[in-house]
């Protein structure tokens, strides 16, 4: 069985495959994917797949359902980051037929837009328009200097790890949604105060603010409402994503604030960091994971004495 574990583990990648862009219509359940082939070098079955409305996702209106029987298969929604976990132990057969009997609905009566589905083996949650892959890790307490340290130790089936770097806002939303309360992120402003720069990853060095919450922006930020603000008579020198509960000034769940080494207390108490795998010098190339979508559509209801015909327009 394929190890989940971020470690130096021996187990070659699966190769998954799928396929799937459909219409959805509005009230309708209906399939994320139409064929999907996981296939592995070295094993038969694995622990779990992860199922993940990557693009487009509504929370409290979206939901993936797994349908059919299913014996050596359960199931969890993670209504945060619109997730399903399809928990194993089973064969790559049998998770090849749960994937295909997994399907989308919303209870929205006029949902819009697209909706893209990752499909992975594996833990960690990739988002397509980076090709990476995130995780964030629960270590309640832990402080920046550990958090970047135990993030660059792991690796993801060869991929190497370090605490993320979010250089846009929809990779920022993505690992926002992942982070339970506050979870560290590879940035800092230790060496010159106020020039804030990523310091780990493909990114280590690249400046992307200047000063405090009125600097300037010089590549991708996301600051909480009046941060960074140095605060204290230690200052405040490393990032972190800031828990929903002190989101103000307008800026999006997920946004950021500085603070000191060991974190604050209260909503500001260290809850883990979120660690990054992908464009690393000497990565190797997965395909570990898959994607689909559904474009919802209007759609027109034909109804005769006997059946009720959804029509795509």
């Amino acid at each position: 069985m394929t190890s989940l574990v971020k470690g130096q583990g021996t187990d070659l990648p699966p190769v998954l495959s799928a396929t799937g862009n459909q219409l959805y219509c509005p009230a309708a359940s209906l399939p994320i994917a139409q064929s999907i082939s996981i296939t592995d070098p070295d094993d038969t079955s694995t622990s779990a797949v992860y199922i993940q409305i990557s693009n487009g996702y509504i929370n409290g209106e979206d939901i993936l359902t797994l349908t059919g029987f299913h014996p050596n298969i359960t199931t969890s929604w993670d209504i945060v980051q619109g997730e399903l976990t399809l928990q194993g132990p089973a064969t790559y057969t049998e998770f090849e037929a749960a994937v295909l009997a997994t399907e989308f609905s919303s209870s929205s009566l006029t949902p819009s837009g697209i909706r893209q589905f990752s499909i992975t083996v594996g833990e960690a949650n990739f988002l397509p328009s980076t090709q990476h892959y995130y995780e964030f890790v629960s270590a309640p307490g832990i402080s920046w200097t550990a958090a970047e340290a135990a993030a660059s130790a792991r690796t993801y089936f060869g991929l190497q790890g370090y605490l993320v770097t979010l250089t846009t806002q929809e990779e920022a939303d993505f690992s926002g949604a992942q982070a339970s309360g506050f979870g560290w992120i590879g940035a800092t402003d230790l060496a010159v105060e106020g020039e804030w720069r990523w310091v780990t990853g493909p990114e280590a060095g690249t400046q992307f603010w200047q000063g405090l919450s009125n600097g300037t922006e010089l590549t991708f930020a996301n600051w909480n409402g009046g941060e960074p603000n140095n605060v204290g008579s230690n200052g405040e020198d490393y990032a972190h994503i800031a828990a929903a509960s002190v989101i103000r000034g307008g800026a999006p769940i997920g946004a950021w604030n500085d603070l000191p080494n060991n974190g604050g207390g209260g909503a500001y108490a260290s809850q883990g960091y979120v660690v990054e795998y992908g464009g690393m010098p000497g990565d190797p190339v997965l395909n570990i994971s898959a994607t689909t979508n559904l474009t919802v559509s209007k759609c027109n209801v034909i109804t005769n004495r006997r059946i009720t015909y959804r029509v795509k327009n």
